[in-house]
């Protein structure tokens, strides 16, 4: 076979491959479509909200003192112990001071001695001016004073030996028995032996708390405060605040706070510590909406409302990005990107898909 021969061949063999039946192209399947799911809807409305803070806090006495004794001595009796109730006044401890007692007895003769001289030259400077001198009168009488200011000084500190109650309350701590050494409160290490007891008045408590340094310029008195102990579950106790340091603390930057709350019953124990929910700002004429109804990724806030599609001839579920407010846990406060009459879903734990069909029904 010549080459054009061959050629020819070659070209034949071509246009016939390129010339016969082409493979059919396969369609991709369409997808079904989504069927609706049932959703409960709501509107928006205008409605008070609030902002609040949770800190912990410290429940304290609303009276406290350690009580210490002013004269030493050996502690003669003792008629409370820890836990028990006092009235102001009740007699606590009895000191025994003998050798202040005998002070008194000779305190007593020389402020009697002393007066009744002073008396005697008197009276006989009125009977015979010439025979005594207004300077020993003066000088007798200061003897005078001054042993009766010995003497008053004497039954001062004896009524120290008598340990009473300030104020109404709770012996919390007991730290002598009778027979002890009661040394003299002095400053250092001797004030912290003569300790005898720590009472405490917790009738009413004072629940102090430390407000963060951004907060601290929005604390007023009267504040509404909710306060929750972990010890006492299911406990709600509500309150105001009090009063407040202004000034911040330096070393942490915060401001201390103080909520007083009744304690009649004697639940709330100094040195518990509670969780404090204070509010701090509110609004009362806010566009609110449930939290269910809000879809929190990452940063952004969105919602789901309704909106009509010509294709699938349903109702379906449109996602709008938001702008929220004040969170109280049970509402949201909207700022941008819905309308006052304009419905949401409530997402629940599944929120539907955007764009999928659903069926409304009103949330009660």
């Amino acid at each position: 076979m010549d080459r054009l021969s061959t050629i020819v061949s070659v070209s034949a063999l071509v246009w016939l491959t390129g010339c016969g039946p082409s493979s059919p192209k396969v369609e991709p399947a369409k997808s079904a479509p989504t069927p609706p799911i049932q959703v409960k809807i709501t509107l928006p409305r205008n409605g008070e909200i609030t902002r609040s803070i949770t800190l912990p806090g410290e429940v304290r006495a609303y009276q406290q003192a350690t009580l210490y004794a002013k004269v030493a001595g050996y502690l003669k009796k003792i008629t409370v112990d820890t836990g028990d109730a006092v009235k102001e006044g009740d007699l606590l401890a009895d000191i025994e001071v003998p050798e202040m007692i005998a002070d008194l007895a000779r305190s007593k003769t020389e402020a009697e001695v002393a007066a009744l001289d002073y008396k005697r030259v008197t009276e006989a400077f009125k009977k015979a001016p010439d025979l005594v001198t207004p300077q020993s009168i003066d000088a007798l009488k200061g003897k005078s004073d001054i042993a009766k200011a010995n003497l008053e000084r004497i039954e001062s500190l004896l009524s120290f030996a008598k340990i009473t109650a300030p104020f109404s309350g709770v012996i919390t701590r007991r730290m002598v028995d009778p027979g002890a050494f009661i040394p003299v409160a002095t400053s250092g290490n001797a004030a912290q032996n003569a300790a005898l007891f720590v009472l405490m008045d917790f009738s009413k408590v004072r629940v102090q708390v430390a407000i963060p340094e951004a907060e601290a310029p929005l604390i007023t008195k009267g504040l509404k405060v909710r306060i929750t102990v972990d010890e006492l579950p299911g406990r709600i106790y509500e309150g105001g605040v009090t009063r407040y340091a202004y000034a911040l603390d330096d070393a942490t930057k915060t401001m201390l706070t103080e909520i007083e709350i009744p304690n009649t019953k004697g639940e709330l124990r100094p040195g518990m510590y509670p969780t404090v929910k204070v509010v701090i700002e509110r609004k009362p004429d806010a566009l609110i909406i449930p939290i269910g109804a809000v879809v929190m990724e990452k940063a952004n806030a969105s919602v789901f409302t309704l909106s009509e599609s010509t294709e699938q001839k349903a109702t379906v579920a449109k996602k709008v990005a938001i702008k929220t407010g004040f969170n109280d846990g049970v509402s949201v406060e909207i700022l941008e990107g819905l309308k006052p009459n304009e419905p949401v879903i409530l997402v629940g734990k599944q929120p539907p898909i955007n764009g999928q069909a659903v069926i409304t029904s009103e949330a009660k």
